[in-house]
């Protein structure tokens, strides 16, 4: 019972609202409409559903490798009107990412290292195993109550004192990368190249990287020199 708890607790710790479900595994999304196929991009200062103590997403970030798979759904099911519906949402979301970037990218040693890292998923990850006890089923409880209350660094707070290791898995895109390659698929969507579009988005999901980090280890947000300094 206390593991299940514990996994609960991990599970409801979530950094980031609607982003359950998301693996770097599953290439492809439901083909449903894009989100923001009539809505413009959001200037996420004031409109957060982020855990500001740990990892900040970018609900922008998100939605564009959304309407990605969306899009590259559309094209293998011979769709090309949702393709472009798609793409065209990716491109509105993807340049709103590029847009507020500093906000949200982290300071990683990548491939793109002159690139902006911007996660779009976050969430915690029990590290080990534990022998459950009377006290360590005290810490478990208070934890999930400052789950439920959005308390997430009282939570971790209380894991540790039960001895459970508690890490940040981050899932984050190059956006400027992701950028280039979204608005030349929907160049080669107008064009009717839909295979080479669909190898544009594919370049997107490839540049997905997926890390670990300790609680008290997070990267900062990365702050980004200016040309010419």
């Amino acid at each position: 019972m206390i593991k299940k708890q514990l996994l609960a607790a991990a599970i409801a710790a979530t950094l980031s609202a609607g982003m359950i479900g998301y693996g770097t595994t599953t290439v492809f999304a439901a083909e449903d409409a894009p989100a923001t196929a009539e809505a413009p991009a959001k200037d996420q200062t004031t409109n957060e559903q982020t855990e500001k103590d740990f990892v900040k997403v970018s609900e922008d970030a998100l939605t564009s490798i959304r309407d990605v798979h969306g899009a590259r759904l559309a094209i293998i099911n011979g769709r090309p009107d949702r393709a472009r519906t798609f793409v065209d949402a990716a491109v509105m979301r993807i340049g709103a990412a590029v847009q507020h970037a500093e906000k949200f990218a982290l300071d990683t040693k990548e491939p793109k290292a002159d690139d902006s890292y911007v996660p779009f998923d976050a969430s915690l990850t029990v590290l080990n195993a534990f022998e459950p006890t009377a006290e360590k089923e005290k810490h478990i409880a208070k934890a999930n109550e400052h789950l439920h209350k959005g308390e997430k660094k009282d939570a971790i707070e209380e894991l540790k004192l039960a001895e459970i290791d508690v890490a940040v898995t981050t899932s984050m895109i190059p956006v400027e990368f992701a950028k280039e390659h979204i608005d030349l698929a929907a160049k080669l969507v107008g064009e009717r190249k839909y295979y080479e579009a669909n190898l544009a988005l594919k370049a997107v999901d490839d540049a997905v990287v997926v890390e670990t980090f300790a609680i008290d280890a997070v990267p900062k947000i990365k702050t980004k020199e200016k040309k010419g300094d």
